[in-house]
């Protein structure tokens, strides 16, 4: 069978690279792997069209996809839906999917991991049937993306900045609005700031990304509605990966999680991997356990030894 590499040229990494050269060579080492491997190079404006192809070529069984954390919970989605295998190859910003993955963040690296990665069946969460790996959220996260969109970001270090140009936005005016949510033990009404419903538990880490990704759960986080100060300050502890133990959030896990805004203005927002989409009413999020065939380095199974054996000595 054929690995077909997708690589997104307008990824942060790709675009001080000779594309071509690069997929040539990433190609060549996929190659390693025992199949036969062709690389086609497209732009964000075709992405999901070229990805749709991919799916409904029967001689790909693999579809390794490169670019930033959209293109891969584009190419994620595609695999879930058509039963094909999926590669990470981290070339973007933050490389949340990939993290979780234990992929080293440099190209090479991550080539060097693929070629000897395993197949392995990991989660992935839709919401209202649309398939994400990462978060769908509401609120704070929402808007920062939201306002982040309007600046430029065209390359890393212009990426960073206005992420943090909307941060400060959000934090001086927080948004309130009223939500229900059922995660299975009865509807709950409350004012918020944020909710977000991630595809596993988020780890203890700055960057908020799940630690495994085959857990068969949702991570479901809500905020109190919130002043500046406040805002401020689950800012900070979440920069070093103490989010949870901040007093104004809630975090429970769930396998299906009905979200309700009953009251939501017209244009309000929502994101999803990173993705600004209009906000529905009603969402309902759910886990689908073992959906998603991933090509999964041999680091990222170590790593969930390692923190099997930190839980049993906590429980201990």
């Amino acid at each position: 069978m054929r690995i077909t590499m997708i690589l997104n040229q307008d990824g942060g990494t790709i675009r001080g690279m000779d594309a071509q050269q690069f997929g040539d060579m990433a190609c060549a080492r996929l190659s390693e792997r025992g199949s036969e491997c062709v690389v086609r190079l497209v732009t964000g404006e075709n992405l999901i069209k070229t990805l749709e192809e991919v799916a409904n070529d029967g001689e790909t069984d693999t579809i390794v996809a490169g670019g930033g954390d959209g293109t891969i919970s584009a190419a994620a989605g595609v695999c879930f839906k058509s039963g094909k295998t999926l590669g990470v190859l981290p070339l973007g910003t933050m490389n949340l999917f990939a993290r979780s993955l234990c992929l080293p963040l440099d190209p090479s690296e991550a080539l060097d991991a693929l070629v000897t990665a395993d197949e392995r069946e990991l989660d992935i969460a839709t919401a209202n049937g649309r398939p994400y790996v990462h978060q769908f959220s509401v609120g704070l996260h929402a808007r920062l993306v939201h306002q982040r969109q309007k600046l430029d970001t065209s390359t890393r270090f212009r990426k960073i900045t206005s992420t943090i140009k909307s941060l400060g936005q959000v934090i001086l005016h927080p948004p309130r609005f009223g939500a229900e949510i059922d995660t299975g033990s009865g509807r709950t009404r409350q004012i918020v700031s944020a909710v977000s419903v991630s595809n596993n538990l988020f780890g203890d880490t700055p960057l908020a990304y799940a630690e495994a990704l085959d857990e068969g759960v949702l991570g479901v986080y809500r905020s109190r509605a919130l002043e500046p100060g406040k805002v401020f300050r689950m800012t900070l502890r979440a920069a070093f990966g103490k989010i949870k133990e901040d007093p104004d959030m809630s975090v429970e896990s769930a396998h299906k999680v009905t979200l309700s805004f009953p009251n939501i203005r017209s244009g309000t927002k929502a994101a999803i991997d990173g993705e600004i989409i209009p906000l529905e009413r009603d969402v309902e999020c759910v886990c689908h356990p073992g959906a998603l065939r991933t090509l999964v380095p041999k680091a990222y199974a170590a790593n969930a030894r390692t923190n099997f054996h930190l839980l049993k000595q906590a429980s201990a």
